[in-house]
């Protein structure tokens, strides 16, 4: 165990056993990786200070290029909520009277999250994080009870997503993980959040290696520069 900021401690544990999607491509359910570059062992456990809840569409649970899933292994704490099984949602893990919750959704009405007023007295903020599609996100913001009811809070403009795995439509658009990571990061400092993105980084070059958008395994220095690259050897 190490501790990646004062007061949050980091370990790290043994990678799970392979699940196979297919007899010809094996992959961790973990991490999404073939067995020979599995990044399971090199997750941390991290532990953060801010209250964070992802409501998940359903179909998002068994795609192994899921961000959401990657960032409650090195986060556990995090719950994921289902929404649309035949099951009623359950917005248990929501009603805590001690926290505020905000849902993290660029909409007209939505707050940038660095003016958000301070919470109630004796209140902490919290966080609602949609993970599935843009139309799956819009969609549950509207449908999903409670989360509906939520203020809607937006992060500042970042840097582009580096998580090419999957096809970003929109150039501003970024994956759950790094949504979350962004988040944590206005609200609790760089410190805290610096041992995720080490690992998804890590993750992302090797999956990007694995499908021709980088030339080496290896995390690149300038993902820019990496990224640029892999899409004149796409094309």
């Amino acid at each position: 165990m190490r501790t990646g900021r004062e007061g949050a401690a980091v370990r790290y544990p043994s990678a799970p056993a392979m699940v196979q999607r297919n007899r010809k491509k094996p992959r961790c359910y973990g991490c999404g990786l073939k067995p020979e570059t599995c990044a399971c062992a090199l997750m941390p456990t991290v532990e953060l200070t801010t209250p964070l809840a992802v409501v998940q569409q359903i179909r998002e649970r068994s795609k192994p290029t899921n961000t959401a899933r990657l960032f409650t292994k090195m986060v556990p704490a995090v719950p994921i909520l289902p929404f649309g099984m035949r099951e009623p949602f359950d917005p248990t893990p929501l009603e805590d009277p001690d926290i505020e919750y905000y849902n993290l959704f660029l909409r007209d009405d939505a707050t940038p999250i660095d003016e958000l007023p301070e919470p109630s007295p004796g209140k902490r903020r919290g966080f609602v994080v949609l993970d599935g599609t843009w139309h799956q996100c819009s969609r549950m913001a509207r449908r999903v009870p409670h989360v509906r009811e939520l203020p809607c809070v937006m992060l500042p403009p970042g840097k582009p997503s580096i998580w090419r795995v999957r096809t970003q439509h929109d150039p501003r658009g970024v994956s759950t993980f790094e949504a979350m990571v962004r988040l944590v990061e206005i609200v609790e400092g760089p410190e805290a959040v610096r041992p995720l993105i080490e690992t998804f980084e890590l993750i992302t070059a090797r999956l990007l290696y694995l499908k021709g958008r980088l030339k080496s395994p290896e995390v690149p220095a300038d993902w820019d520069a990496a990224l640029a690259e892999g899409e004149l050897r796409k094309s």
